[in-house]
């Protein structure tokens, strides 16, 4: 190592400055901080020049963990709940808490979260063909891995079952 900056193999040049190899991690897909922190030190950069890189990755937006939640929760809402998101943005994105918490509750609202379990727990038994009552604590216990509150699964698997005692030879 020399200068701070990580050796380049055989040669001994030294590699791109940590900006650089943040800003060229970061042009591959948006990043949070965290995860370009994370970058940088397998890269085999030191503390100081890594923080030097983040503060002016963020001084030019480049990482701004704000918006990277929102396009997270945009991207990945119609997938997962609410607690499923907070989860993933805290812990693996490495978000402030609550931050997360409030991206979440201003992006999901409660009848999005209720429209996006019912969509998602007929396509779960129409795929797994379930057509008798008992089969639907499969489908809550799914819905709940997928990040749903236990409230917006009891609303969603009561609907489902009316629909599965309504008509029990047409797929829900």
């Amino acid at each position: 190592m020399e200068n701070g900056k990580p050796e380049n193999g055989a040669k001994g040049t030294p590699k791109i400055s940590a900006l650089d190899a943040a800003v060229k991690y970061i042009a591959s897909a948006p990043r949070s901080e965290k995860e370009v922190r994370e970058k940088l030190y397998r890269k085999g950069y030191h503390k100081a020049e890594v923080e030097e890189a983040i503060a002016r990755a963020k001084g030019y937006r480049f990482i701004d963990d704000e918006v990277y939640a929102e396009n997270y929760v945009e991207y990945y809402g119609a997938k997962l709940g609410r607690k499923q998101l907070e989860y993933k943005l805290v812990t693996e994105k490495g978000i402030d808490k609550e931050l997360a918490r409030n991206t979440v509750a201003d992006r999901i609202s409660d009848e999005d979260e209720r429209e996006k379990a019912a969509e998602i727990a007929a396509s779960y038994i129409r795929v797994k063909r379930i057509t008798e009552r008992k089969d639907l604590a499969k489908v809550g216990a799914y819905l709940y891995r997928k990040g749903f509150a236990r409230d917006v699964i009891d609303h969603t698997l009561d609907a489902a079952a009316r629909g599965l005692g309504a008509t029990e030879q047409e797929e829900f």
